[in-house]
């Protein structure tokens, strides 16, 4: 009865030591560098749309993709011929030197759009 009971404990604390190696939550994202700017691609857009700069400074922006949803999957920068496959959940860094006004960024389709403002 003893070593049926022992036996028991056994599987249930190594179930059970399974279960919480497989249900953890996942890794923090890593801090951004500083100086640089997140933006978030879902369903609907950027997030936030527009970003306002110091012209002449270099920038760095982390577009990160959290949907499956929309026409997020690439990030054009049409005037700096940049473009960018945005893999879900996994950052992409853009770094480039604004220069006094507007840049646009759009999403593959130009469906989702985005403004660097610079001053």
């Amino acid at each position: 009865m003893i070593r049926r009971l022992a036996l028991v404990l056994a599987l249930v604390t190594s179930s059970l030591a399974a279960c919480s190696s497989t249900d953890a939550a996942p890794a923090p994202a890593a801090p951004l560098p500083a100086g640089s700017h997140a933006i978030t691609v879902d369903g609907s857009g950027y997030h936030p749309a527009s970003i306002t700069l110091p012209a002449g400074q270099p920038a760095t922006l982390v577009f990160t993709r959290t949907s499956d949803d929309g026409c997020g999957q690439q990030l054009v920068f049409p005037t700096l011929n940049i473009r960018k496959d945005l893999p879900l959940d996994q950052p992409v860094t853009v770094t480039f030197t604004p220069t006094t006004g507007e840049t646009r960024f759009t999403c593959g389709m130009d469906m989702y759009r985005g403004t660097i403002v610079a001053q």
